[in-house]
């Protein structure tokens, strides 16, 4: 019967920490992967106050003359406008004075 010596125990305790720390490498690796997928995926403020400018546009050609849902839909393209009024107004915080209002001469 074989017995291993501490060298042995040793270099396979070696082994078996960098194999787990490659391991986390690798998982490491892929998560940044992923994040990094799931960011691009994502839209851009500009890109989402677009998409809400068209789907008003779409909700305000589709209202018909005496529908009863003209009231609901007329709610929601406002909702999709001010949404990006909203995203316009806070673009251009930086450049607004708030000390004088007054336009420049």
């Amino acid at each position: 019967m074989f017995f291993p010596t501490a060298e042995v125990r040793n270099e396979e305790r070696a082994k078996y920490i960098e194999k787990q720390k490659q391991r986390q490498e690798l998982q490491r690796q892929q998560e940044e992967r992923e994040a990094a997928a799931r960011k691009a995926a994502e839209k851009t403020p500009h890109e989402k106050a677009l998409d809400k400018l068209k789907e008003a546009e779409e909700i305000v050609n589709d209202i018909l003359i005496g529908s009863p849902r003209n009231e609901e839909m007329i709610v929601n393209a406002l909702k999709r406008i001010c949404y990006v009024l909203d995203f316009c107004l806070n673009e251009l915080k930086p450049e607004i004075n708030p000390v004088d209002k007054r336009p420049k001469k």
